[in-house]
Parts: C-alpha cells; sequence; structure tokens
C-alpha cells in the first residue's frame, strides 16, 4: 500500500508542531486517531519517522527526510486542485477555435488578446475554415467553438449572435462608384456577384443573397466564383461583391470597398458550440464578446449548465 495524502498531511503538522496534541487541534482531528494514523504511515513505510518522548516529538533522519518530500507532494496535490478548477470554471486548459474568414481580421484577434488578458492560463489554438465545415468540427469534437456567420444547425449545435459587422460593397479600383462615399445597394442590381458557392459558405451566402433580396433584385452570380478567384474576378472588374467592414485591413489590390447607405446590411456572426456538455470556457468567451461588443443582443442562449 502507499502512503494517503491526508496521512502526509497528519505528519507534516506534527512534525512541524513537535507536538500530538498542537497538531491534532491545527488538523480537527482527535489525538488518538492522529497518533494511530502517524502509526499506520510509520507501518506502511516500514521506518520510524518519529522519537517520541514524554515531553517533545522528534523527527528521525528518515523523518526529516521524508518531511521535505510530504512537502513536495503535498504541494504539487495543491497545485493539481487549483488546475483542475481553473480549467472547470474556463480560467485554464485548452480552448479549440475554428473560425471563417469573415472573423480573421477583427473579431477573432479581439477576442483572443481578450481572452490573453482576462485568462491568461487558457491556451487557446485557432483554426479556418469553411463555414459548411463547422457542425461536422463540432461534433466531431475537433474544435470546441466556432465564429461563423448566423446559419441553420442541427439539434445538439448551440449558437449565439456576438456581434453584427457592416457589409460593405466590393468594388474593382475602375468601378464608377470607386471611390464614392457611399451607394446604395439597389444600385448593383445589373452586376455580377463573385459569391462564394452556399455549399462553402451557407451563412454568408444567405446574408448577401438575403441583402439583394431586401434591396429588390435577385443577384445574378458568377457561378465560377470560389475562393482567391472570386477576388480576381472583382479586381478584372469582372462583378462585386458585398465583404464586412473588417477585410478593408486586407483588400487584395485592385479592389476598393464601398459603404452602403442606411440602412446598411449587417452580416450576424455567431459563436457555435456543442449543446451538451460544452467546454468550460464557452461561457468566457461568450462573456467577453459582450464586453468587447456590448451593444450587441445576444439569443437568450446560455453556455453554463443548469443549476440543479
Amino acid at each position: 500500500m502507499e502512503p494517503e495524502l491526508r496521512q502526509m498531511r497528519y505528519f507534516v503538522a506534527v512534525a512541524e508542531r513537535r507536538s500530538f496534541t498542537r497538531a491534532a487541534e491545527d488538523v480537527y482531528v482527535a489525538q488518538q486517531a492522529l497518533s494511530q494514523q502517524i502509526k499506520a504511515l510509520e507501518d506502511t513505510l516500514g521506518v520510524r519517522l518519529l522519537d517520541r518522548t514524554s515531553r517533545r516529538v522528534e523527527l528521525t533522519p528518515a523523518g526529516a527526510a521524508y518531511l521535505a518530500d510530504c512537502k513536495r507532494l503535498l504541494s504539487a496535490a495543491g497545485r493539481a486542485a487549483q488546475h483542475a478548477r481553473a480549467v472547470a470554471d474556463g480560467e485554464a486548459g485548452k480552448l479549440r477555435i475554428a473560425y471563417t474568414v469573415t472573423a480573421v481580421y477583427e473579431t477573432l484577434p479581439a477576442l483572443t488578446a481578450h481572452l490573453a488578458a482576462r485568462a491568461p492560463r487558457l491556451k487557446v489554438e485557432t483554426r479556418e475554415i469553411f463555414a459548411s465545415d463547422v457542425c461536422r468540427m463540432l461534433r466531431d469534437e475537433r474544435c470546441d467553438l466556432a465564429l461563423a456567420p448566423r446559419a441553420g444547425y442541427p439539434k445538439g449545435i448551440a449558437r449565439r449572435t456576438v456581434r453584427r459587422e457592416p457589409l460593405m460593397a466590393a468594388v474593382g479600383d475602375g468601378h464608377p462608384s470607386a471611390g464614392a462615399p457611399a451607394m446604395e445597394l439597389a444600385g448593383l442590381r445589373d452586376e455580377t456577384f463573385q459569391l462564394w458557392p452556399r455549399d462553402m459558405a451557407p451563412g454568408y451566402y444567405d446574408a448577401v443573397a438575403g441583402a439583394c433580396r431586401a434591396a429588390g433584385f435577385e443577384p445574378v452570380l458568377d457561378e465560377t466564383a470560389s475562393g482567391s478567384n472570386a477576388w480576381a474576378g472583382i479586381a478584372a472588374g469582372r462583378g462585386v461583391n458585398l465583404v464586412v467592414a473588417s477585410l478593408a485591413r486586407q483588400l487584395p489590390r485592385g479592389i476598393t470597398l464601398v459603404p452602403l447607405t442606411e440602412p446598411a446590411p449587417v452580416l450576424r456572426l455567431d459563436a457555435v458550440w456543442r449543446a451538451e456538455h460544452p467546454h468550460p470556457a464557452v461561457s468566457r468567451v461568450l462573456d467577453g464578446c459582450a464586453e468587447l461588443w456590448p451593444g450587441e443582443r445576444t439569443d437568450g442562449v446560455s453556455a453554463r449548465p443548469a443549476s440543479p
């Protein structure tokens, strides 16, 4: 048998106080029970740890060596308990965040910086994905939370809108509206939209198509648009698109963003996670988003377990 941590704590108390009576008061047990536990510890180890006299308790050489080791083990056990509680509270451990390109230039950097400041022991790993992969990544437990445009999800997947970002018109530098202070979305009704296919980015596709329909027209789509060639088509003057305003920081050459007149359409960016047994840090992420973008209305979805 191996000694118990409880017995180690009792031994340390006796060794430091040099008294069974005072040690028993410190650890809140009866003196007789404490003496029995120390005797059981010595029997387990097969060595005498303490020399007992009528007036004082002294450490044997073996006891002095064991005392130093006990203190290290008890300290490590305390740190282990603290770490476990920190992980359970979402303050430590590892959090894997998947994100789409709509979050890469502003939302994700702001959120990760916030988490680094508020929970420095929480290791955040990030990975860019297509929005169509969000559900699969979560169900396969390849990520703990995703940031993606608002879309429909099956049962078992929870979501909350964490911010709304204005959509702007992306046009080539040679477009008649390039450089204009603002333009109406309806003015793009005759343009070809370089919009990614819906099966790649369902939430983003629905937001752009829905904005066009709200402006009174059905967007004409370039069926070949996908990834970087969509940007190339815009830069070459073969079409336009709607993109989030934060992309202005990393626009490819030859493209200009033009604000849309009010009421400008927006893209709803959601935090998405597994509804059952969410990662402990999901609540911390949601709280962080609420601090970063306090004007956003939430959907009333909580990542915290219900009280018993």
